[in-house]
């Protein structure tokens, strides 16, 4: 495995003749400032022209300290020109170096915004959708059309090396072990039910997501692929900004989006809206031949038809206040709310060995349910006097509570026997305290050192009640054997530090993060209480070598963690279908995962080309297991394997043409060997597969775009079974009018109706093959309405940019 991987980073490195470019011996650099507020610009796109014919001899862009610099430059004449998104255009000419100046030192460069105030609206570009990097992908939703319309699961489909399945769980980089963070910290709700709620998030309150493989010490080693974090708006131009937005969908459905801020210079005061209307269908054909343990084989079919019609509310307020230069203070709240109540038919159909009909039934479904999340932070930064030398500290309480009721009967016609009716009510409840302290100084222009503290303390409650119809006494009857009460406490104090440094051409950084996990799974049902204590090492290390301003070559480890969550480790089973039930896992260990890549950069002037490689080894894996928990009802839980070690090759190609067409495409090859010989399969399992997504954007007109986004992933390997091919194809179409203050716009969804998924379970025991399917073709028209009044001077944008 590691030798074929060895081979196709040679072959990588045979076709980039680029990375072997000869050395110079002069350097230009300088600083790129904003006019009107004097801050550095980050992401200015710099070009080194021979003066003679304005030929490219280098291109390279601003850190997010709005420095460039150009290395190894022959003697000669040149000029440079500057461009960026929001800024005009500006050339410099009359550079010179020779013996007299080898280091050329070009001072401050000043841009001049080219974004007028929102009266006469004059924008002449806009973010670029993509910053990609070999360990990092940053995606500005601004310009992506489904953004308008669509949920946050639908943006992260658009993702190089992301993947959604049909039932919203994301993977990245081929596993779905990945974190998922709000705006940087991590949410109750998206610990437990990620898919439901990327599912219902409304994209149009989104301002950007952020995909990092190997994070720095600086962040949680959670997630065994690594992080996504999804940023949500908040406006901070000076003046007052707004933007509302509506979408009308087929099948009733519509959303709409309402942000603002206000900013006169020394504080700001944002907040955001939005509502979202959906319908939702899916469909289960499900084909199962099993044996039990005499040895008697029988066969069960099942096709379920579910219908909702969840309702989705999405709000943030918040303020900052700036004392003086050196001392801010600002503080935020969110909230979330989503209200369901689904219906469903379930047709069951048992046969015996021979064949014959033992039970025939329809299983009906009627499903409320309610989940919301509060939470609040306060945060307080303190800048010494100097850049980038800070003391920053916040605290985040959260509240997370959810109820979910099902009512169920079953309408039997054979056995010609009465209905019978059950019911259950999960009541949950998170809650979640976070402190944070984070010590931040920039030694020398080329080195910085970060230090923290980060503590999380969380409770969570699981009260299960099943009832049963008693006819005899004529009333439900609670069922204790089947009822449960869980609670699980958690407690995680970490620390950590980071040195960075930069010397020539090279730059590293390395980190250490110590952490302490404390978890107590409390059975109250049982009156037991099991305690796991873990005390770990995360070293991290991200190594740059910056061959020319065209060719980077990068080198990234880190140790991760993938803790269990609640419902892994609630061994209560949950009755949906009292013949398919699913259960958590008190014992279930963490995994821990050992993580590289290695990969370039290409960075011309048109077009950017990311090949790299990367390895996984993981020990106490997570699998899904299906077995029989007695001859007729079938047991889901969660175990660990002994490893698994995964790797692949990853292509991430993006380029734009005369302000006309852009593109970008993503290839991710995988494969993947499973050692389950503990849990009775295979000794050895492995398999190949990838996943792709591609995109075409064209500027029609100035004021007119039209974009394709297609996603693909192949068939893939699991621990009983496979995974089968899946794939959809969307579209959209945006028309700005009245001096861009009014955007229409125009989304389908799954043109082709393609997204299903086909899942074979082949063991000794057990056969099963489904096919699950969800109405994904959505249509829908918008407008988005831009006013208020802006001032021109711009706030300092801030990205992390580091290794």
């Amino acid at each position: 495995m590691a030798q074929k991987l060895y081979y196709s980073f040679l072959l990588m490195l045979f076709f980039s003749p680029t990375l072997f470019a000869q050395n110079k011996s002069g350097s230009i650099y300088g600083l790129i400032v904003d006019e009107g507020s004097d801050n550095p610009i980050p992401f200015v796109n710099v070009l080194l022209l021979k003066s003679n014919d304005s030929s490219v001899v280098k291109v390279n862009t601003t850190n997010k300290s709005g420095k460039f610099e150009f290395t190894n430059i022959a003697d000669g004449d040149y000029l440079i020109k500057l461009s960026c998104i929001g800024f005009h255009e500006i050339v410099k000419p009359g550079i010179k170096l020779s013996n007299a100046g080898r280091k050329l030192n070009m001072g401050t460069i000043v841009l001049v915004s080219a974004i007028a105030d929102l009266d006469e609206v004059v924008v002449t570009s806009k973010k670029e959708t993509f910053n990609n990097s070999v360990d990092r992908k940053i995606y500005n939703v601004e310009k992506d059309i489904m953004s308008k319309s669509g949920t946050a699961g639908d943006l992260l489909q658009n993702i190089p090396s992301v993947s959604v399945d049909i039932d919203g769980n994301v993977s990245l980089r081929g596993s779905q072990n990945v974190m998922i963070m709000i705006n940087g910290k991590t949410s109750s709700l998206m610990d437990k039910s990620s898919a439901a709620v990327l599912d219902e998030m409304p994209a149009n309150s989104i301002e950007r997501i952020e995909v990092i493989t190997n994070p720095s010490a600086s962040f949680k080693p959670d997630g065994t692929s690594g992080i996504i974090n999804i940023v949500l708006k908040k406006n901070t131009g000076t003046g007052i900004n707004s933007n509302l937005t509506f979408n009308l969908g087929n099948k009733s459905r519509y959303n709409t989006n309402w942000n603002f801020n206000y900013n006169p210079g020394r504080y700001n005061i944002f907040g955001s809206y939005g509502f979202r209307q959906d319908d939702r269908s899916r469909s289960n054909i499900d084909i199962r031949n099993q044996t039990d343990s005499a040895g008697n084989k029988s066969f069960y079919n099942e096709n379920t038809n579910q219908h909702g019609r969840p309702v989705v509310h999405l709000a943030n307020l918040g303020g900052e206040y700036n004392f003086d230069k050196y001392n801010k203070l600002s503080i935020a709240g969110n909230y979330f709310y989503q209200d369901a109540t689904r219906s469903g038919i379930s047709a069951q159909l048992y046969r015996d060995a021979f064949y014959n009909i033992t039970q025939d039934l329809d299983r009906q479904r009627i499903s409320p349910e309610n989940q919301k999340e509060y939470d609040v932070t306060l945060n307080y930064l303190l800048n010494f006097g100097k850049e980038d030398h800070d003391l920053e500290f916040e605290f985040k309480i959260s509240h997370a509570p959810e109820l979910e009721e099902n009512y169920y009967t079953d309408v039997y016609r054979y056995p010609a026997i009465p209905d019978q009716d059950d019911n259950d009510a999960i009541i949950q409840n998170d809650d979640k305290k976070e402190i944070t302290l984070k010590y931040k100084n920039q030694l020398t222009e080329k080195s910085s050192f970060e230090a923290g503290y980060s503590g999380e303390f969380n409770l969570s409650e699981m009260d299960l009640s099943v009832e049963y119809y008693d006819y005899t006494q004529q009333k439900l009857i609670r069922d204790m054997t089947k009822s449960s009460h869980f609670l699980l406490d958690k407690s995680m104090n970490a620390a950590y530090f980071t040195y960075e440094n930069k010397m020539g051409q090279f730059s590293f950084m390395s980190g250490f993060r110590i952490e302490q996990a404390i978890l107590k799974p409390q059975l109250l049902s049982l009156d037991s209480v099991i305690t796991n204590n873990y005390l770990n090492l995360f070293p991290t290390l991200h190594i740059k070598y910056q061959i020319n301003t065209i060719a980077s070559l990068q080198l990234n480890y880190s140790k991760r963690i993938h803790r269990p969550d609640d419902e892994d480790l609630n061994p209560f089973p949950e009755y949906q279908d009292p013949r398919n039930i699913r259960s958590g896992n008190p014992n279930l260990l963490p995994e821990y995962i050992h993580s590289i890549e290695f990969g370039c950069q290409l960075q011309y002037e048109n077009i950017s080309v990311i090949p790299g490689i990367f390895y996984r080894y993981t020990s106490n894996r997570f699998t899904q297991i299906t077995e029989q928990y007695n001859d007729s009802v079938m047991l889901t839980t969660r175990k660990n394997l002994n490893f698994d070690q995964s790797g692949g090759l990853e292509l991430v190609v993006s380029g734009s043409f005369a302000n006309f067409f852009s593109t970008q495409l993503s290839l991710n090859g995988f494969y993947d060997q499973i050692d389950a010989t503990n849990l009775g399969y295979n000794i050895n399992s492995s398999a190949y597969s990838w996943a792709g997504t591609f995109s075409l954007n064209f500027n029609i007109t100035k004021t007119t775009m039209f974009q394709v986004y297609s996603n693909y992933r192949s068939l893939r390997l699991t621990p009983q079974g496979e995974v089968g091919p899946s794939y959809a194809i969307n579209c959209g179409l945006r028309q700005d009018i009245f001096n861009e203050r009014v955007s229409l716009i125009f989304t389908v969804s799954d043109i082709f109706n393609t997204l299903k998924q086909n899942t074979t379970l082949n063991t000794p025991d057990l056969y099963d093959y489904s096919i699950r399917q969800r109405d994904g073709q959505i249509i829908y028209v918008g407008v988005t309405y831009h006013f208020g009044k802006s001032d021109k001077k711009k706030d300092k944008m801030e990205y992390d940019d580091k290794l």
